[in-house]
């Protein structure tokens, strides 16, 4: 695929837009030069002259994409302002999905694709999450200052405006917050996760371990509840419960959570 070659400001992010009208689409997201690109690469009468960034990167279509040939809609959007605008993309761009022809080598994908692949995971509870944070740390090693969470965090909030009801981006929000430490955005975050997969009981056991590390048990132990109501025998929910407990004092139920455990 021929990238984008733009010249906005370099703390902006490129927001590629894959589509079969109206059957499906697939989406592309990440800052500009991957992150890399900032004032301080340049020489004062070098930025204001204006540049060219030329990217080479694969993309990954979902594993259900209908075949067909897809049209590339792009769009910048400010990271400082929230403002987006099109990107004339000329050529155009024409992806032709086939699933019958032989695979070809393709660059490493972009570090907020994988961020957003490895939140895919999350829905399959303690098992999904060992995967997720062994390759975040191998994905850390590329990205020392993490910008790619910033990065991911920034596209999916604008892509969740959009369609709201996107589980799977609301996985990546949720992801790419707790990645930064965001206790109150992770919260908002995973609240809008548990109404979205609202039978799943590991929803609200993540939303209540940001809780439990935003030091507030009440409100854990409420996420609890119905995460308990789905999968009532999970030692790893009762586990959670029981620290919320311990948290505010309650001895006797923590007490009870954690022999129930060990007699499990």
């Amino acid at each position: 695929m021929t990238p984008v070659i733009t010249k906005p400001s370099a703390f902006g992010l490129s927001a590629s837009h894959l589509s079969l009208k109206p059957v499906d689409k697939f989406i592309h997201d990440h800052g500009i030069g991957m992150g890399t690109l900032h004032s301080g690469l340049f020489l004062a009468n070098e930025s204001q002259a204006g540049f060219e960034v030329i990217e080479r990167m694969g993309v990954l279509p979902p594993a259900d994409i209908i075949p067909g040939t897809y049209f590339l809609e792009a769009t910048y959007l400010n990271r400082e302002t929230g403002e987006t605008y099109p990107i004339v993309v000329q050529p155009p761009v024409r992806v032709q999905v086939d699933s019958q022809v032989q695979k070809l080598p393709a660059p490493e994908l972009d570090l907020v694709t994988q961020l957003r692949m490895l939140a895919q995971k999350l829905p399959q509870g303690i098992e999904g999450l060992e995967t997720v944070f062994e390759e975040v740390g191998r994905v850390n090693q590329y990205d020392p200052v993490q910008d790619y969470t910033k990065q991911a965090e920034t596209a999916l909030v604008y892509r969740l405006q959009q369609e709201p009801d996107n589980l799977e981006w609301a996985y990546g929000l949720a992801l790419a917050r707790v990645l930064q430490k965001d206790g109150e955005g992770a919260i908002a975050a995973l609240t809008k996760v548990t109404e979205l997969d609202s039978q799943n009981p590991y929803a609200y056991a993540y939303l209540a371990f940001v809780y439990l590390y935003n030091l507030n048990p009440g409100a854990a132990q409420i996420a609890l509840k119905s995460a308990l109501e789905i999968a009532p025998n999970q030692p790893e929910i009762k586990a959670l419960n029981g620290i919320a407990a311990l948290m505010q004092g309650n001895l006797i139920q923590a007490w009870r959570y954690i022999k129930s455990i060990t007699h499990h």
